[in-house]
């Protein structure tokens, strides 16, 4: 399945964000920065996320999103 622009810019916002909050962020506050950035709701959330855990960028662990050493070198080709 390809990414559109759209998606691929929402998935680097998401491993930013990530980033920027030490590497880990609670569910609820990572869906509300997506939703208030990227006007995800929440099945859009859901599947963006499915997507970057099934990519090995993220995993789900104790309603935390936290990024993987993949996604922590992913970063570091993005600005931040």
């Amino acid at each position: 399945m390809a990414i559109d622009a759209q998606e691929q810019s929402a998935r680097k916002g998401i491993l930013k964000q990530l980033q920027r909050q030490g590497g880990s962020e609670h569910i609820r506050e990572l869906h509300e920065f997506s939703t208030l950035r990227f006007g995800r709701g929440h099945q859009a959330f859901s599947l963006l996320m499915e997507g970057l855990v099934a990519d090995g960028l993220v995993e789900f662990e104790s309603e935390r999103f936290a990024l993987t050493e993949a996604g922590r070198q992913a970063c570091k080709g993005l600005l931040m």
